[in-house]
């Protein structure tokens, strides 16, 4: 790599990509006399603070930035370059550097295959090690790393279309006085190195810190598995680490045998250096975990949401489903009281009362307010309808009652004669504006679900599903590389190549070739939509986010709801798991096994001790703002959130029943 006077850095892999772009590198800071606790934010409350930025310009054999007096040298360092600022400004609080990289959607960057994501955060516990790393498709790929003393870091996202978009990473050396750290320091040194894979990235970092990392291929399982390790650097002994806090030195071996329930922290030493730890997850098993997800289901927690049948009920097909497949290993009063919180919801869903009815949660009965009837009540957000869909089919398997079928299929009925365009795409609308919503949440699912139930029962309906599945199919085996979502389009940003949308598109073509019909033309294309996928799918060899699909607008709803940041162990990274089940199932390709045991452990691994569950791991130090205003937290985000999830942190338990589950069984 190298860099020239107008601070622009060349990849000299690919000279002809941009970097860095949409502003230069600088300095970022607030100055004492700032308060940012009452500061203006931009619009759409994507930052919880807008902070100064400083231009360096050229001085002598570096750059110098003149209101803060900072001073940034640059050296060439192996195939990377080492950079060093330093600011002694008594007068000033938070500073550090603004790195506006060339991320995905950003205009006139040369494309999305030519841009970064921000895949891989690695922020160890004991805070030594801080490193980023950046994907790109045209295999572009960079490590970012801090080297010297810091406080953190931030992402800024973008103001638009609710904080979609990357925009620039700063490394903190100082954060603000509001977030109460006030150790100061003068320098900050990091360096940018050009690698392949994430494997190259780690024995970069070895070598960058004369210290040993490690990494695992699992990031956990079952208690008695064994999980294959890798040392990158020198390395004499494992340090494990439980959370009752005991310890036990091991040798530096290639493989550890999982012996203990929840997260365990391993340590890589050489002599006296501690390197970088990572964390796996260990559970008795499977079918015990559930039950103790279910156990702990709190509707007082779900009351606090808006309660709707996408993201926040799915505790209910869940905890169906459990009855449905281990009814035996309940209680009877805890079955009842499992029936008893189901039945609650599934009244309000099937209200026929107007004036009872409830947005979001409500199917009604009859047509109102320029909706279908059989419409989630007062709602276009059709996610939550086909959620509601295997809800009512969930229930009609486990009651038997007529009532919950004839509610599922009158909603599909609706659902398909409003919503499917006869192409095969799903379309509705959004603010006033048409979009293409057949890969949002993977209608796919509950389509093929229901062609299955009726098939035998009601052939005309069942050959309308199937069709309806095999356009579907079709329809996004010809749409190309285009992935688009709810709300994820603007001027001021490339089409969003977004992560849900990806991984549903693969899930949709494997799911009608695993139950509907095998079509190799799919099988391959999804197998190319995955690959490309990898992007997405976080490296970070902590339990929550290895195997995590790269999202981070959720939190401005879910978890403490502060705003954009990265969500590791979200719930719609099971998508991409499923997908890579069913891959695996379709083709024997154990490697897709591999994906989707880490895959669904990173929600696995949000389950505390006692059952409590998060929507999210959260790795951001500072979160982006959110709907907070009035109420922002200026403090170090917590990795699990102060609010409790029953809702989307139950979302694993429906998949895993038709995938990952299946598999425990025949182990």
């Amino acid at each position: 790599m190298k860099i020239d006077k107008q601070l622009q850095i060349i990849d000299e892999r690919h000279p002809l990509d941009k970097i860095i772009w949409g502003r230069e590198i600088g300095i970022c800071y607030t100055l004492k006399t700032d308060d940012i606790t009452k500061s203006e934010r931009i619009p759409d409350y994507t930052t919880p603070y807008t902070d100064r930025t400083g231009k360096f310009l050229p001085e002598g054999n570096g750059w110098k930035e003149t209101v803060t007096g900072a001073t940034l040298s640059v050296k060439t360092e192996g195939a990377g370059l080492r950079f060093s600022l330093v600011c002694e400004a008594e007068n000033v609080s938070q500073w550090g550097i603004d790195l506006p990289f060339n991320f995905m959607g950003k205009k006139n960057g040369g494309g999305w295959e030519n841009q970064f994501l921000f895949n891989s955060p690695y922020i160890t516990n004991d805070r030594k090690f801080k490193s980023f790393y950046l994907t790109k498709h045209n295999g572009g790929n960079l490590l970012v790393a801090i080297l010297s003393e810091a406080d953190g870091w931030k992402m800024d996202y973008s103001p638009y279309v609710g904080g979609h978009y990357f925009l620039n990473l700063k490394l903190l050396a100082n954060f603000d006085r509001a977030y109460g750290t006030f150790e100061r320091k003068t320098r900050l040194e990091f360096a940018i190195f050009p690698v392949g894979d994430y494997a190259d990235a780690l024995k970069t970092l070895a070598g960058l810190y004369g210290a040993p990392f490690l990494y695992a291929d699992k990031n956990g399982g079952k208690l008695g598995a064994q999980i294959a390790l890798k040392a990158f650097g020198n390395c004499d002994r494992v340090l494990e680490i439980k959370k009752t806090g005991e310890k036990r030195a091991l040798p530096c071996l290639d493989a550890y045998t999982i012996v203990a329930e929840g997260e365990v922290e391993l340590v890589p030493y050489y002599g006296n250096v501690r390197g970088a730890g990572i964390t796996v997850y260990g559970y008795n098993d499977m079918v015990s975990l559930y039950k103790k997800s279910m156990d702990s289901v709190d509707l007082e927690v779900v009351a606090r949401t808006d309660g709707n049948l996408c993201e926040h009920q799915c505790w209910a097909s869940a905890t169906l489903r459990f009855l449905i497949n281990y009814r035996e290993k309940l209680t009877k009063n805890e079955r009842e009281l499992y029936e008893k919180r189901v039945i609650s919801l599934l009244d309000r869903v099937t209200e026929t009362d107007i004036l009872k009815a409830e947005p979001c949660i409500t199917i009604f009965n009859r047509p109102h307010e320029g909706l279908p009837a059989y419409n989630i009540f007062r709602s276009r957000r059709i996610q939550s309808e086909f959620f509601g869909i295997t809800l009512l089919l969930d229930a009609y398997k486990y009651f038997k009652d007529e009532k919950y079928y004839e509610y599922a299929v009158n909603t599909m009925d609706s659902f398909l004669d409003t919503y499917q365009l006869a192409d095969g795409r799903l379309q509705t609308s959004n603010c006033g504006e048409d979009e293409d919503y057949t890969t949002v949440c993977c209608a796919m699912i509950p389509i093929v679900d229901m062609a299955k139930e009726v098939h035998g029962r009601d052939a005309l309906r069942a050959e309308k599903y199937l069709d309806a599945a095999a356009k579907m199919a079709r329809y996004l085996y010809v749409r190309g590389l285009s992935f688009p979502t709810e709300g994820g389009e603007t001027d001021e940003a490339e089409a969003q190549m977004e992560d849900g949308s990806i991984s549903c598109t693969a899930l949709a073509l494997l799911y009608y070739c695993k139950n509907v019909k095998r079509v190799e033309a799919y099988i391959l294309k999804a197998k190319e939509i995955l690959d490309m996928h990898e992007n997405w799918v976080i490296k970070t060899p902590i339990c929550q986010m290895h195997g995590s699909s790269l999202r981070w607008w959720e939190t401005r709803w879910e978890g403490d709801a502060d705003g954009p940041a990265i969500c590791c162990g979200h719930a719609w990274t099971i998508w991409r798991a499923e997908a890579d089940w069913l891959y695996y199932a379709l083709t024997g390709d154990c490697e897709y096994l591999v994906k989707a045991e880490n895959g669904f452990n990173t929600n696995f691994s949000k389950i505390h001790e006692n059952g409590d569950s998060y929507a999210i791991y959260n790795v951001d130090d500072i979160n982006g703002g959110g709907f907070m205003e009035g109420k922002l937290r200026f403090e170090i985000a917590p990795k699990f959130s102060k609010e409790k999830d029953c809702g989307l942190s139950r979302y694993v338990w429906i998949r895993a029943n038709d995938s990952i589950l299946k598999t425990a069984k025949n182990e």
